[in-house]
């Protein structure tokens, strides 16, 4: 016989041996989970031979065990707390971790709710479904040009650094939310009444209690006037809330982006006569800005992303060239050289003043516009006196004159000479007194006039 294969089964009988008797024993394990009362498992004859009673006399012990384990585990958790220690500093103790951040939300939830909407939830994840609407009291950007939508909390934190540390109490020494909360709030500073005698002032009791006259103001919203009374009660207290919060608010704004205008010069156009082609279009521009408060302050603003939701569309305007002998084009230029305003138009020494002085390093005063000379002389209160019709609806008057230069009918084109400046009729020093006139109405000539050379 080959003893090299006779001892592979032997091998593989032994194997199967241990194999065996491994599934034996653990059948058995499985068949008597619980001790006996001698501490002993009982065997199969012994369980099988058990009468109801006994059953159930052993069951009623593995529940008292199992009652009386959960009373211990109970027992030693009723005597764990949570501190809560802001900076370093101790604000309380609470039941466990759980209680603390509900009362550290229910804080942040005050401190938001002058500017939250109702029943809004803001977290510190700063996520989407935890965003809080809230009115943004700023913005950067005119109100001509933008829409401006309500802002929403991306997140809201607190400054300081908070920490949670677990200590052995007892159940007395866990503190109240609401004592919590005023601490919080307050710093732990304990009101100050203060009674009014005679001789205080606000700025007395600013100075002798070292405080900020605006918390006195803050503190007693009664005080009219800086008007105290003796006998009177005031609360002078100063607190220091323990936690800061800030948030972070994001806006959206839509601002229109102004369209720019092409003109095209026709000379079969009166000047001055303009013909739209095609109307402009503004373009629409989403602007997100984010703006950072403490505690309500505005600290900054910052544009975060910019998003064209419309182009702009030009408009294309007909521009017309051609001169008529006579008519103004409507584009009117200052009558002398560099021109310095000496009064403006509108309310003046009590009365209306219908046009604008002014004065010039030359005397020579010129055509404002194209137009026909409908006077030329004395006119009460302007002396002498030019009065030029453009023929477009409007016309301009040049008083004070020392000279006048040109004559009734005369044709004039915009920068002829037509006279020189003086002080005649009711003016204090030499000046011109220049008036634009819409029919038999006087403008504003700024509205006209482009800036003084």
């Amino acid at each position: 016989m080959d003893y090299t294969t006779k001892f592979s089964k032997c091998r593989w009988l032994l194997v199967g041996c241990a194999v065996i008797g491994m599934v034996i024993l653990l059948a058995g394990c499985l068949l008597h989970p619980h001790p006996n009362r001698q501490g002993s498992v009982p065997r199969n004859e012994e369980l099988y031979s058990m009468d109801q009673h006994s059953i159930d006399d052993f069951i009623n012990a593995e529940a008292e065990q199992l009652e009386i384990y959960e009373q211990e585990r109970q027992l030693a958790a009723s005597k764990r707390g949570v501190q809560i220690k802001i900076d370093g500093s101790l604000l309380g103790i609470v039941k466990d971790e759980e209680a603390a951040s509900a009362l550290l939300d229910q804080y942040k939830q005050i401190r938001l709710a002058p500017v939250s909407a109702p029943n809004s939830d803001v977290t510190n994840s700063g996520s989407a479904s935890s965003k809080s609407k809230v009115r943004i009291l700023t913005a950067s950007i005119g109100k001509d040009q933008t829409t401006e939508q309500p802002g929403f909390i991306q997140y809201a934190e607190f400054v300081q650094h908070i920490e949670l540390v677990k200590v052995d109490i007892e159940p007395e020494d866990i503190e109240d939310n609401e004592v919590l909360l005023d601490k919080i709030a307050t710093g732990g500073v304990k009101p100050f009444i203060y009674t009014v005698v005679r001789g205080d002032c606000i700025s007395c009791l600013a100075y002798k209690f070292k405080i900020d006259k605006q918390v006195i103001y803050n503190n007693n919203p009664q005080i009219r006037n800086d008007l105290i009374r003796i006998g009177e009660k005031l609360d002078l207290s100063v607190s220091q809330p323990m936690l800061t919060l800030k948030t972070v608010e994001q806006r959206i704004n839509e601002v229109e982006v102004p369209f720019t205008t092409e003109y095209i010069e026709d000379n079969s156009l009166k000047a001055g006569i303009q013909e739209i082609l095609s109307a402009g279009i503004p373009g629409l521009l989403q602007v997100a800005m984010n703006t950072t408060r403490i505690d309500g302050e505005f600290i900054e603003e910052t544009e975060v992303e910019q998003k064209l939701i419309r182009s702009a569309t030009k408009a294309i305007v007909k521009k017309g060239t051609m001169i008529v002998a006579g008519m103004g084009t409507g584009q009117f230029a200052w009558p002398v050289y560099r021109a310095k305003l000496t009064s403006d138009y509108g309310s003046r020494w009590g009365s209306f003043h219908p046009g604008m002085d002014m004065v010039s390093e030359q005397s020579g005063i010129v055509a404002s516009d194209h137009g026909v000379v409908i006077f030329a002389g004395w006119k009460t209160g302007y002396g002498n006196c030019i009065i030029i019709d453009h023929h477009n609806g409007y016309s301009t008057l040049y008083g004070h004159l020392s000279k006048i230069s040109v004559a009734v009918d005369d044709r004039i084109e915009k920068g002829d000479k037509i006279g020189i400046m003086g002080s005649t009729g009711n003016a204090t020093g030499v000046h011109l007194h220049f008036e634009i006139r819409k029919g038999e109405v006087q403008e504003n000539p700024m509205k006209y006039l482009g800036k003084a050379s």
